[in-house]
């Protein structure tokens, strides 16, 4: 039934799109749409707080280590860039938990430019290539003007996207510790405008977002009655369009983790036709 309503709700719009969908308590598993991989924008981020933690389990650093801001050599020349660092005054100490806080919290991309750099982008792309993720890859910093001049895009997948929050939520990305903490630093996500849109405040929802010109992502695990996994991406459409038609998607999701799930999809159903 949710198959046929999330078809059925994509089926007269234009543009790219792509839906992943994991049932967390009975591990049914979902993809809609017609594209798979997307540009990353800031779903990157998801990639470096992984490899960060990875790393500090290593010891190849500590959360308590310090990093000196040098705005001379790491400023993102755009206005257009989220985050604080970037207005912040030159010489700032603040250590890497500051960073990845900040990176995930208010998907601040100077925070991970200086994570990458910190961590190494190579390595970053070869933990994921052993974690088994063949189409999420880090080609360049955020708003590195000049390979983006070039074409050079950083990539995901929706579904590979997925499966890293089911990782999360099972205790299985990198160790059990880690899972945790970065499942309770994801809760702290402030981009509300898709996965928590239709939820109350109270709706534990521990997710990352991606926003760009032409493209919009969000993905993560909503903490219903019956948890689940979604990922949800659109591109080459308008973003008020997109905006509106992945909140629908998020809520007929939704709808399935209920008992009267069934009722409440086709009743919501009829109600988006009518839009």
């Amino acid at each position: 039934m949710i198959m046929t309503a999330m078809t059925d709700r994509l089926a007269n719009v234009e543009g790219k799109i792509g839906v992943a969908y994991i049932d967390l308590s009975t591990g049914q598993r979902l993809f809609c749409g017609n594209t798979k991989v997307f540009p990353a924008s800031g779903m990157v981020m998801l990639m470096a707080l992984t490899e960060c933690f990875r790393a500090m389990e290593e010891g190849r650093i500590r959360k308590d280590q310090t990093y000196r801001l040098d705005l001379n050599s790491v400023k993102i020349e755009t206005r257009a860039s989220f985050g604080v660092l970037n207005h912040l005054h030159d010489g700032i100490e603040l250590t890497v938990e500051d960073l990845y806080t900040l990176m995930i919290t208010v998907s601040d991309n100077l925070a991970f430019n200086i994570l990458t750099d910190l961590l190494g982008m190579d390595r970053i792309n070869e933990t994921f290539r052993s974690l088994g993720y063949s189409n999420m890859r880090i080609n360049r910093k955020i708003y590195d003007l000049e390979k983006m001049a070039m074409g050079v895009e950083n990539t995901v997948s929706v579904e590979e996207i997925a499966s890293i929050f089911e990782r999360i939520y099972r205790g299985q990305l990198v160790s059990r510790s880690a899972s945790r903490s970065m499942l309770e630093l994801l809760e702290l996500h402030q981009q509300h405008n898709i996965l928590p849109h239709p939820f109350s405040e109270t709706m534990r929802i521990a997710h990352q977002t991606g926003v760009d010109e032409d493209v919009l992502l969000d993905a993560g695990i909503v903490s219903a009655q019956n948890p689940f996994v979604l990922s949800l991406a659109a591109s080459d459409m308008d973003m008020g369009m997109a905006e509106t038609v992945l909140r629908d998607i998020t809520q007929i999701c939704y709808l399935e983790t209920r008992e009267e799930h069934q009722a409440d999809i086709e009743k919501a159903y009829r109600s988006l036709q009518g839009l």
